[in-house]
């Protein structure tokens, strides 16, 4: 007889699906961050309260669940509605469009059991009851239970507030788990159940190797009677505190370690906790693609518009541990030296854009497949079309060619954000970017040729992006570790690795013949730039020497002009003892003298310049004293008749020998005292750098021992270690032994420092100067630019006044103080810059609204007219309109001015687009051939009257900013109208068909 039997499941697959699945505690937030987009939220943030309670919660602002589709969907394992019923409606977007569904498998959900034991789910839809259930996923590890022993109790309330006052129903309820409840076939099978284990657990317990420390019955009791919830672990949900609002909650309680480490100070935490800390910045920085830029559309890079942020919470205020707040963007690293950026075409071959050591290639680059991968293109494996973008950095000072300031902010940001990682649909694919990844092997070729193979996951910035329908082959594996080991991942891994090889060879690494062309001049060029911050540090130091030493000398001069004038009535010469008294006592003078020499005098004095005066009119009063007394006993010498001359000039020697050996003696104790502690300091620092290399190589192997990396991660992480302090130590100590080699050469590098520093200084006077005048255009410039609308604001006001007002004394006051005001600050008002660098979409039709009204006046006075093709106003470009604005007020404020001093009855502006490019025209007198090459030069101005020179020059720069170009119309370019012609070269600016 045949029967037919079903499979039965037991409790604990959900287990094995859940907490055993997924790798680690911020992959399982990953995954409900990725419910929570399904669910087309806006937000979604997890908090851990650090106030005792073991309380976390995943809070989001999706459309929630009600009661049916709560039992229906997130009670059935592995049902995945998601992949079945098509496109969520509209009503359920949040105003978001369609978004490519991240869950696959329908176990997502299970991702709590990795995080905390308890999990209480609270979810509403807009204008619907609230739904709550309470689970403990400890019920599903008995493996003497089958998934339909456990009961999961619901609840169904108007205010999400009544849950507090239902928990201890719910507790009961879930309790009956243990018991079985009040059906008796039910209780006695449960029962047995949960004893068996219990007695499983005793049995692992007598032979030393139980892992728990309570039999499981026990510990779910215990932890459910110990359930702490109130307000303040709700507080920040929106429903909470809008109970029309929409959105899910997920309270996590007994949280694991993992989530409480984030509580700890960084700092002060150990070994453990800080791997825990940096486990979540490594997985959940970055969740959302940071490297997405509105004016570079790509094939499948976009902005998902979803905010994430992690929170912990103590009794009083909140701290940030991560978010989508500050994130790196993509903007930050515009000036980062190397970029590679493209898309790759379903056959493999990346088309785009190189920089190599900061200057952008002129042709397109393309990187074709070797011919040993093989590009699959069946539709069960192709790989199809993704984007890539990667940004990085030289390793090492000498060479890069950011400034310093550049190389220590992208060092940092390294040392937080780097990685290559991979997003599908603007979310992050795990485990890619993580440093423990290296699927497409960049530190296994980094540890055969670093040089030449150059790329490295700790100093590079990037990603590939891909979408679910363009690259549906390529599939993450269940516990989220990876991509499927398919066809289409095997071609992906290749396409990858094989760009990242030939573009190191050809652009950035040491087999790079580019390398080999620039390099040179850039390390001269850092040399430079090292000596100038040398310089600015001896000059430093020769200031504060020279300053000491003058306030000094002036101090103690007083004591040796008195000594002058008491010996200038003593001394006589009328024997061989009195002769040698008197030359005593002038070469003592004189010898004191000495020891009020200053150090060089440095360029510029300053406030020094009046001390300074005044010590060398003390000092030569003090000289001329000396001086009248050598000759006066000089004249002694001379008209006195002595018997043995040669005791005078025998005594007169030995003086000096003595005095010189005393000065020699005095230079000889300071070089040993200073080459002494020079050898020890040189000998603490070597054997400083020693113990720094070994306790970082010691860290390295005790993470191996502690099997937080494996062998290869470790390998990897030494060579770099040695290959930074190496560079680090070269920096310090070849220098070092070049300036002992000069020493040995009698080569004074004092003064080969020093010179040439008085002429960097008067140069330097010169460039504050001109940056002085500069900084009064800018000045003028944006005043005028800002009070024009605040002008307009206040006029507005006082005409919409009412007419019995408006004639009133008080609102005459005003506005003569408004126009008095006005005319003051025009020319008088200081640089101000305010207000958030907001990046946003600006078209040429909000241009044209703006200049219009921002030149109303001088239009209508002069009798110009202002035109605008249709083409600039459908123009637009994404930047801010504080760096775009004062380039179109100067271009056309320049073409009123001239317009205004032209004979010309027909005065006409005109803005139009031409080949994808913006023209700003006139037709009054232009500019001449010879001035061309001037125009944007700083302080050129062909004006009678008004005419600074900065408007144009700070235009260029202001654009430059954005990368963007502006530049005189040649003979080639198109000339709208018969005066100037500008045209401006706008990155990223979007033009359509008949501009």
């Amino acid at each position: 007889m045949i029967n037919q039997i079903s499979f039965q499941t037991a409790a604990r697959t959900v287990d094995h699906l859940g907490r055993e699945q997924i790798a680690d505690a911020p992959t399982a937030v990953s995954e409900l961050w990725k419910n929570a987009f399904d669910a087309y939220a806006r937000n979604v943030e997890l908090n851990i309260h650090d106030d005792g309670s073991g309380v976390a919660t995943i809070l989001d602002d999706g459309h929630g669940m009600n009661r049916d589709e709560f039992i229906r969907r997130w009670l059935v394992v592995g049902t995945e509605s998601k992949a079945t019923s098509g496109d969520t409606p509209a009503s359920d977007r949040n105003g978001l469009p369609i978004r490519p569904k991240q869950g696959q498998k329908g176990i997502g959900r299970l991702s709590c059991a990795n995080l905390a034991p308890v999990l209480l789910l609270l979810s509403k839809r807009r204008g619907q009851p609230c739904v709550g259930a309470l689970v403990d996923w400890r019920l599903f590890e008995n493996p003497f239970l089958t998934l339909a022993d456990i009961r999961v109790p619901v609840i169904e309330i108007d205010d999400p507030v009544e849950i507090l006052r239902s928990l201890p129903a719910l507790v009961s309820q879930l309790l009956e788990n243990l018991s079985g409840g009040t059906d008796p076939v039910r209780a006695a099978r449960v029962s047995a159940a949960w004893a068996s284990f219990d007695a499983l657990y005793e049995a692992e317990r007598e032979a030393g190797s139980a892992g728990r420390t309570t039999a499981p019955s026990e510990a779910i009791r215990a932890g459910l009677s110990n359930l702490w919830l109130d307000e303040r672990h709700l507080e920040r949900w929106s429903v909470w505190s809008d109970g029309d609002a929409q959105g899910t909650a997920l309270i996590l309680a007994g949280v694991g370690y993992d989530l409480t480490a984030l509580c700890l100070d960084r700092k002060t935490a150990d070994q453990s906790a800080v791997a825990a800390i940096d486990r979540f910045h490594e997985t959940l920085a970055g969740f959302v693609d940071p490297y997405v830029d509105p004016t570079r559309p790509e094939l499948n890079a976009v902005d998902p518009h979803f905010r994430y942020a992690v929170r912990t919470i103590p009794l009083v205020g909140e701290h940030w541990v991560l978010g989508s707040d500050r994130q790196l963007s993509r903007f930050q690293l515009e000036q980062l030296e190397h970029h590679i950026e493209g898309q790759i075409d379903a056959a493999g071959v990346f088309r785009g854009r190189v920089k190599a050591f900061g200057r952008w290639l002129e042709e397109e680059v393309e990187i074709r497949p070797a011919s040993d991968i093989g590009i699959p293109d069946r539709a069960d494996t192709f790989v199809g079309p993704f984007d890539l973008f990667i940004a990085s950095m030289e390793f090492s000072k000498r060479n890069t060619t950011q400034t310093a300031d550049e190389f220590r902010l992208y060092d940092d940001l390294a040392e937080r954000y780097a990685g290559f990682l991979m997003y599908r649909d603007g979310l992050r694919v795990l485990p890619f970017g993580r440093p423990d990844n290296d699927f497409f092997e960049i530190e296994s070729r980094r540890t055969r040729h670093a040089g030449r193979e150059f790329w490295n996951h700790r100093q590079m910035f990037g990603r590939i992006a891909l979408s679910r329908r363009r690259n549906p082959n390529l599939r993450d594996k269940a516990g989220r570790e990876g991509l499927l080991d398919n066809r289409a991942a095997k071609a992906l891994k290749g396409i990858v690795s094989n760009i990242l090889m030939v573009s190191a060879r050809r652009f950035f690494g040491t087999a790079s013949d580019l390398r080999k062309e620039l390099l040179p001049d850039i390390q001269d060029a850092n040399a430079k730039a090292r000596a100038v911050v040398d310089r600015e540090k001896m000059m430093k130091r020769l200031r504060l020497q020279f300053r000491t030493t003058l306030r000094a000398n002036r101090d103690r001069l007083p004591a040796l002009a008195a000594e002058v004038t008491a010996q200038a009535g003593v001394l006589s010469v009328s024997n061989e003892s009195t002769a040698i008294a008197a030359q005593a006592a002038v070469e003592r003078l004189q010898q004191q003298l000495m020891q009020y020499q200053l150090p060089e005098v440095p360029k510029p004095l300053g406030a020094l310049e009046d001390e300074y005066n005044d010590y060398r009119r003390e000092i030569g009063e003090v000289q001329r004293g000396i001086a009248d007394l050598a000759a006066g006993v000089d004249a002694a010498l001379e008209a006195a008749v002595l018997a043995e001359p040669e005791v005078v000039l025998a005594e007169q020697r030995r003086r000096a020998v003595n005095r010189f050996a005393a000065r020699v003696e005095t230079w000889r104790a300071e070089i040993d005292t200073r080459q002494k502690g020079e050898f020890n300091r040189l000998r603490q620092l070597l054997q400083s750098r020693k113990e720094a290399f070994d306790q970082a190589a010691e860290a390295i192997e005790l993470r191996l021992k502690s099997g937080a990396i494996g062998l290869l991660e470790a390998s990897r992480l030494l060579a770099e270690v040695q290959q930074r302090m190496d560079r680090e130590s070269a920096d310090i100590f070849v220098p070092y032994i070049g300036a002992l080699e000069s020493l040995g050469e009698s080569i004074d590098l004092q003064s080969l420092a020093s010179a040439g520093m008085e002429e960097i200084s008067e140069l330097r006077a010169d460039l504050e100067r001109l940056n002085g005048l500069a900084q009064l255009g800018i000045a003028v410039e944006i005043v005028g630019h800002e009070l024009e609308s605040y002008d307009e604001m206040i006029v507005s006001g006082l005409n919409a006044l009412p007419p019995d007002i408006r004639v009133s004394q008080a609102a005459g006051n005003i506005a003569f103080g408004h126009e008095g005001l006005a005319d003051q600050l025009r020319f008088l008002s200081p640089l101000r810059l305010a207000g958030e660098r907001v990046h946003e979409w600006i078209t040429g039709e909000y241009f044209v609204d703006y200049l219009s009204n921002f030149f109303k006046l001088p239009l209508a006075k002069n009798r110009i007219q202002l035109d605008a093709t249709d083409g600039f106003r459908a123009f637009r470009v994404y930047d801010q309109k504080s760096r775009l604005l004062p380039v179109f007020i100067n271009l056309l404020n320049n073409s009123v001015y001239w317009l205004s001093a032209s004979e010309i009855d027909d005065r006409r502006i005109l803005l139009s687009t031409a080949d994808n490019q913006v023209i700003v025209s006139d037709n009054g007198p232009g500019v001449t051939e010879e001035d061309i090459s001037s125009l944007f030069s700083l302080f050129f101005t062909r004006r009678v009257r008004g005419g600074r020179g900065v408007g144009l020059y700070l235009s260029r720069a202001n654009l430059a900013g954005g990368g963007h170009r502006i530049r005189y119309a040649s003979k080639e370019d198109d000339h709208p109208l018969t005066g100037a012609n500008f045209i401006i070269e706008f990155r990223g600016g979007e033009f359509h068909e008949g501009s």
